[in-house]
């Protein structure tokens, strides 16, 4: 009989831990994020973090929010990132494009060294790439979306857990992503 109570007693604190982890986790502010410098508007995750990353002559901008390591629940990422672009390069379709196509090659590699499919978006009214990638098995599932307006890149990208109804929110950070005009 004892071993039974045990039993129950660890069940039991097992499911209060675990509804207290997803009690935490599910408490996220949202709110609309306003760049000056990179001339966005997104909806996501508040107390975002900003950094710069320079590669040779190129600064790369980024706009992080990551979940603390105890509240790792759905969520693993979002980020907006943006860069300069040439500026005659939206005046030129071709160049427009080879420009996303290279971009989109070079992110994927962040992710995997396989061939991951890029598809042609048009990202809320913007020309872009998009690929999805998850390993077969890992456990998250990565999106990672990309447009070029005027003369800035923008890469929209969220990791998020496998198996997880994560559609509203990512729907939410994507569908909200516009340039300030």
């Amino acid at each position: 009989m004892r071993p039974f109570f045990n039993l129950i007693v660890v069940c039991v604190s097992f499911l209060m831990v675990s509804f207290m982890i997803s009690s935490c986790n599910n408490t996220t502010k949202w709110a609309e994020y306003t760049s000056k410098e990179g001339s966005f508007s997104v909806f996501m995750p508040a107390d975002v973090k900003k950094t710069d990353k320079k590669y040779g002559k190129q600064v790369i901008h980024f706009v992080t929010w990551k979940p603390s390591s105890f509240a790792l629940d759905k969520f693993k990422l979002f980020e907006v990132s943006y860069t300069d672009v040439p500026g005659a390069v939206g005046a030129d379709t071709a160049r427009l494009n080879i420009l996303l196509d290279t971009s989109i090659s070079n992110r994927k590699k962040d992710f995997t060294d396989l061939d991951v499919d890029a598809q042609p978006i048009v990202l809320n009214g913007y020309p872009g790439r998009a690929f999805i990638f998850q390993q077969s098995r890992g456990s998250t599932v990565t999106i990672v979306k990309e447009c070029i307006v005027g003369n800035k890149r923008y890469d929209l990208t969220v990791i998020s857990k496998k198996d997880y109804p994560t559609n509203i929110e990512m729907n939410k950070f994507f569908n909200s992503f516009h340039v300030l005009r």
